[in-house]
């Protein structure tokens, strides 16, 4: 199977919206912010008129709710055109792949369908399909091609003064941008929130002092995630679940909570893989080294190392597929927030 071609959500987003348009569209990743934005950057762009628009919850409709919109011409857009958006896609087309494959072979040239996907395997047919006859766009910030494929910060960070300049007038620095995506980590959502409020500190020109950025980013929440993640991998029970309990009380979700707090362990994770491949290939790495690679920056390199030396190796080497596992649980049998706190919980006691 021809491995299809895929555009980046960045790239997509600074791309103009040409016509025609193909007729299906789909995004899909990790980075539930960037898949809404980018469909919203489709709409804006495709300009349709809005009575030609529905939009659908994948995991309330079924296909044939889809199928209908799209094979129903609409009155009162000039050019007939038909678009349908598909929220949430996941459970609906796996129940009716076939049909779905079937419609993207004679998709006529003016209908739009919009799919919106957590995950989308391309090693399916629907990937290749949707590769030859339209458009595929994954939304999940960069990663490194390394072990554990860690978070590219150095791409998230451009992206940071692009969208900064583009959607909020900012005129950031590369230095400034590498703090914000220090501190919140690799969550394009939250990243935005924060450009948002600093665009209201900033200057005529749109810049921002240093010492500003410092007190404004992260804020009180960020701050308190990243202290349950320092209290999970310090074995800290009682402190990560009192903390945890402050982020819910203040309007936070357990999901929110652990895209975060997953970054910041994942790196543990990633550090205990660098150790064990060097040896299996004759080579020596030090503790530090390999935590530097993970992710972490020198200055935290002291604290980074006593805590992996703390989870240990074996623990520290299943984090990467535990953390998977957690995060497959969220968007599944765990979406539910009594549950997800559940799931999240076990995570604090496995690492106790």
């Amino acid at each position: 199977m021809a491995k299809a071609d895929v555009a980046h959500a960045f790239d997509f987003l600074n791309a103009p919206i040409t016509k025609p348009l193909p007729p299906v569209f789909a995004f899909f990743g990790t980075d539930d912010f960037l898949r809404r934005t980018c469909i919203q950057h489709l709409l804006n762009g495709s300009k349709l008129g809005s009575e030609s628009i529905r939009s659908y919850d994948g995991e309330d409709s079924q296909w044939r709710d889809v199928h209908d919109q799209l094979a129903t011409r609409s009155l009162f857009d000039d050019l007939g055109a038909r678009c349908a958006i598909a929220r949430r896609a996941d459970s609906m087309v796996s129940k009716a792949k076939d049909l779905v494959e079937k419609w993207i072979d004679s998709a006529p040239s003016d209908t739009l369908l919009v799919l919106d996907f957590q995950t989308l395997a391309s090693n399916t047919k629907l990937y290749s399909q949707i590769g030859k006859k339209g458009i595929l766009v994954k939304c999940t910030p960069p990663q490194k091609s390394s072990w554990g494929n860690p978070p590219d910060d150095k791409a998230i960070a451009a992206w940071v003064v692009d969208w900064g300049s583009s959607k909020h007038g900012l005129k950031l620095t590369s230095s400034q941008a590498n703090i914000i995506v220090e501190r919140i980590g690799a969550v394009c959502g939250l990243i935005d929130c924060e450009l948002a409020k600093l665009a209201l500190f900033a200057n005529p020109e749109g810049k921002v002092p240093d010492k500003r950025v410092l007190e404004l980013v992260g804020g009180w929440r960020c701050q308190t995630a990243w202290e349950v993640a320092d209290a999970i991998a310090d074995g800290k029970v009682a402190v990560a679940m009192e903390q945890l309990e402050k982020l819910i009380h203040a309007g936070q979700t357990t999901i929110g909570v652990t895209a975060q707090v997953g970054w910041s362990l994942r790196r543990f994770g990633v550090a205990a893989q660098i150790i064990e491949q060097s040896e299996k290939a004759g080579e020596r790495v030090s503790l530090g080294a390999a935590l530097e690679r993970a992710g972490f920056n020198r200055f935290d390199l002291a604290k980074a190392e006593t805590r992996l030396r703390r989870i240990g190796r074996e623990r520290a080497k299943r984090l990467i597929n535990d953390l998977v596992l957690l995060e497959t649980q969220m968007k599944g049998s765990h979406s539910h927030e009594d549950r997800a706190r559940f799931a999240f919980e076990s995570l604090i006691f496995s690492l106790a």
